[in-house]
This record gives structure tokens, C-alpha cells and sequence, in this order.
């Protein structure tokens, strides 16, 4: 039985979700007989390889709202790829006449294949929100759903998105347009197939859904420090569940660490260089170890400039290591005008690695790093910040 869930790399709160990917991929290939699919809109990454090492096959997509929304909001960028799967199994040849989709927030408690086998939905069958007798308002977080139904359904449910677009970009995202344009016609799917710990302990679910607060947050709960409707979620059943989630992380980084550090080969600071700092770079400062940060730099905006003189007998190798704190950001490295890299930093406070082989030339050389946004931090500070540095340099090799 196949088992899809998504992932979308340029979400705010993506490494978070990475460990509850991993317990939900964990329970499943300890608990069930599930064969994971992950549709992933990203790059790969330290998660992706982690994923193919556990044996997951990763599907890379984008969702169809592109084609009407071209700026499109890091949410409903991976909650609309559950749509895409009927076009991806055909694609790939699989021949399933149902598939489990769920969110990434699950725990597989047992295997769901029993109960899921003698349900025959026309589309999909889905289990209530947080009402536990209203199955009208349904939860998408996890579906049992009929790959053709759902495939011949298709042009009319794209229909009825782009007819109410606001809406289905905006929060709850693909569960309001699912419940606008299947109402009355969906399934329902038992209990304990989508069990949210607010409903109290259930020994008999098979798939318990973090619905509410996240594992993660059990600190933040315990010190009332989120969001009152996230705080009126919560039960003693959420702590028993969150100490289980707990035991079955360390058991999945146990059985299969975390791969190395794109930036483990990168050495921390600003030492061994052969280039000068012409402009665009703040002081050092730090380190700060609250923030598991070393000593840093600031990228100033609009550029960072560096030069330095080579020889043909000698070979260099640009190495940087960068972060953001805000926004989105776009980074452009030019060598003597020509541009040597480009990337789009998205993930909030997560280190990015660069390490660039120079082309051996002779003379003077010049490299400016461009930045498309800048801010200005509170306090006073007038710089106008752009990204943090762990590491800069060009040095000899």
C-alpha cells in the first residue's frame, strides 16, 4: 500500500517539520507495511538525503496553482501537491486503485492497511476536523483516496480553485476548496485513522494526527507561550503522545543519523584568506553561543566586495557559509563581472554553503556578492543588513 506525504523546502518552519518527517517515516517502516512517496517542491538537502537513506522514494513537484499564482505563499507551495498525486501515479505507472495521503504530523501507532482495505470511496474518505460527529467539515490531513475518482475529478475541482482563488490560498488552504467542492460527496474515514490527541487516549488509533500543537512545542504549552487556540487544543493525552513522538525520534536518528553538514567542510571564520575586504562587510562580532552561532559577520546590502591578485601556477577556492534572519533572499556572485553562482535563501537561520573552484587566471581579481533586499535592524544600528556570514574567504588550494 503506497503512503504519500509532501514537502515544501521553502517554508519558515521547514527544519521543524524535518523530525516530525522523519518519527512519521520511522513508525511507518517499523509499524506498517507502508511504502513511503514524498512529493517534495525543494532542493535537496541534509532531509532529502536522509530520506532516500531510509529507502523513501522522493517525487519532485510543483503544485498546478503556478499556473495562475506565480507568487505563491510557502504553505499551499506543499499542502496542494496531495492533489498532484493521481497525475503522478499515472506518470509513474503505478496501477494502486487507492493510496493513504496524511500530513507530515503523524505517528503510525499500527498498521492502517486493515482498516483502510474494505473502504471503497468514490473520491476519498477523510475523517472529522475537530468535531468528532461532523464529517462535513472534514480534515485533509489524511485521505484514503481513489486515484481515478479523484483524477476524473480533476478538471472540475481546478475549476472551482481558480473560481475561488483568494480563498484557496489563504488558510485552510486545500481543506476549504476540498470541503467547497466535494460537499456532501466525500467518505468518511474511521476515527482512528485520523486520531488527534485533544480527543483524549485512544489505545485502538492507528494513525494519530499532531492536529494543534506540534511535538516541539510541548515547552512553549507548558508555559502557555502559543496561540490561545493552539492552547485550548491541548489535553493529557497530547504530553503521552508527545513522550512517544520523543522516543520514536531518537530511535530514527539512532537507526539513521543525520548525513554530514553540506557546510562541515567549510571551516567557521574569516581566516586563511587571500582577499581583502574592499567593502560591503561588517565587523566581527560574537560568538553567540545562545543561538549556536560562532563569531559572524554581516553582509551589508546592496554588495559585499572582495580582491585579491592570482597566479597560473596557483589554484583558489571561494568558500562561504551564509544565513538569513528575515524575508527571502537572493545572492549573486560575480567573479570579475561574470556571474559564478546564484541562489535563493528561504529557510530562516539555516546555514547555506558555497565552495567555488576559481578558474585559473593571472592579475588582479574581483568578487562582488550581490544581494536583492537589505533591512535595517531596531536599535539605532544604520546598516542596512543583508545576510550573516559563518564563514568568508578565498583561499589558496
Amino acid at each position: 500500500m503506497r503512503w504519500f506525504f509532501a514537502l515544501n523546502e521553502a517554508s519558515a518552519s521547514f527544519w521543524d517539520y524535518a523530525n516530525l518527517v522523519q518519527v512519521a517515516v520511522h513508525s511507518a517502516r517499523t509499524r506498517t507495511s507502508l511504502q513511503p512517496v514524498c512529493l517534495y517542491d525543494g532542493n535537496d538537502n541534509q532531509l532529502t538525503a536522509w530520506l532516500e537513506a531510509t529507502g523513501v522514494r522522493i517525487i519532485r513537484r510543483r503544485t498546478f496553482l503556478y499556473q495562475w499564482v506565480t507568487e505563491l505563499g510557502p504553505i499551499p507551495r506543499g499542502a496542494y501537491l496531495r492533489l498532484e498525486i493521481p497525475a503522478i501515479c499515472q506518470e509513474q505507472g503505478w496501477d494502486d486503485t487507492y493510496v493513504l495521503y496524511t500530513d507530515c504530523d503523524v505517528v503510525f501507532r499500527r498498521d492502517p492497511a486493515p482498516l483502510l482495505r474494505p473502504l471503497e470511496p468514490k473520491f476519498f474518505a477523510a475523517a472529522p476536523e475537530s468535531d468528532r460527529t461532523d464529517f462535513d467539515r472534514f480534515n485533509s490531513g489524511v485521505m484514503w483516496i481513489n486515484v481515478a475518482g479523484l483524477a476524473a475529478e480533476h478538471p472540475a475541482l481546478q475549476t472551482t480553485i481558480r473560481a475561488h482563488l483568494a480563498e484557496a490560498i489563504a488558510p485552510p488552504y486545500d481543506q476549504a476548496a476540498l470541503q467547497r467542492h466535494f460537499r456532501g460527496r466525500t467518505d468518511p474515514l474511521p476515527l482512528e485513522l485520523n486520531w488527534k490527541p485533544y480527543w483524549g487516549d485512544q489505545a485502538d488509533a492507528a494513525i494519530l494526527h499532531f492536529h494543534g500543537p506540534k511535538p516541539g512545542q510541548k515547552y512553549h504549552v507548558l508555559n502557555h507561550r502559543v496561540l490561545d487556540y493552539v492552547q485550548r487544543l491541548v489535553a493529557p493525552a497530547y504530553f503521552t503522545a508527545c513522550a512517544e513522538w520523543d522516543a520514536l525520534l531518537i530511535d530514527a536518528l539512532t537507526q539513521q543519523p543525520w548525513p554530514t553538514d553540506a557546510a562541515a567542510g567549510i571551516a567557521d571564520g574569516f581566516g586563511d584568506s587571500v582577499a581583502t575586504v574592499v567593502g560591503g562587510l561588517g565587523d566581527l562580532e560574537g560568538p553567540y553561543p545562545e543561538s549556536m552561532l560562532p563569531a559572524v559577520r554581516w553582509g551589508l546590502s546592496p554588495h559585499t566586495t572582495l580582491e585579491f591578485t592570482t597566479t597560473r601556477q596557483a589554484s583558489h577556492r571561494f568558500e562561504a557559509v551564509l544565513q538569513i534572519s528575515r524575508g527571502e533572499q537572493t545572492v549573486v556572485v560575480q567573479l570579475n563581472g561574470a556571474k559564478i553562482a546564484h541562489l535563493t535563501l528561504t529557510r530562516l537561520n539555516d546555514p547555506h554553503a558555497l565552495s567555488i573552484d576559481l578558474p585559473p587566471t593571472e592579475g588582479p581579481q574581483r568578487i562582488e556578492i550581490l544581494y536583492a533586499h537589505g533591512f535595517r535592524p531596531e536599535g539605532g544600528d544604520p546598516r542596512e543588513l543583508a545576510v550573516l556570514y559563518r564563514a568568508l574567504r578565498v583561499r589558496t588550494v
